[in-house]
């Protein structure tokens, strides 16, 4: 008899365990992800940046700079973020940022100092109209 209060009672518990898992609602959590649009400037500037890394890294390293990129021109024509337009302080800003970027292959004896120029050139205009990718910008320094 013992025996079988024992297996009826251990019978309640399981039965009892299973369902309290069945009667726990299971969610399933959806999350949204919002997808950024980068614009045409932006884009262009990344790919920039890019270019700025290998050429820092080719100058560290005392190797032939290779060639001037035509992609940095583009910078005075492309679309900015927001339909923002560009004004008279980024077009100066831009001229002044591609002719220190231009100097560099036109004079490789002094392409530490030159391209230090050109990435200040950017921060100097960044540090006005888009400063968040300042930080990073910072990194292409050659010390």
């Amino acid at each position: 008899m013992r025996i079988w209060v024992c297996f009826i009672g251990l019978i309640c518990v399981v039965s009892c365990s299973e369902s309290a898992v069945d009667e726990v609602p299971v969610t399933e959590e959806k999350k949204s992800f919002v997808m950024h649009e980068v614009s045409e400037m932006s884009a262009i500037m990344q790919h920039m940046y890019q270019l700025n890394e290998q050429l820092k890294e080719r100058i560290e390293s005392g190797e032939e700079l290779g060639s001037y990129s035509e992609i940095f021109e583009r910078i005075l024509e492309a679309q900015m973020t927001n339909n923002k337009q560009i004004d008279d302080f980024f077009r100066v800003h831009a001229e002044t940022f591609l002719k220190d970027q231009r100097s560099i292959y036109e004079n490789p004896e002094n392409a530490k100092d030159l391209y230090n120029e050109a990435i200040s050139s950017c921060i100097a205009c960044h540090e006005v109209k888009c400063t968040g990718p300042i930080q990073k910008i910072e990194k292409l320094y050659i010390e």
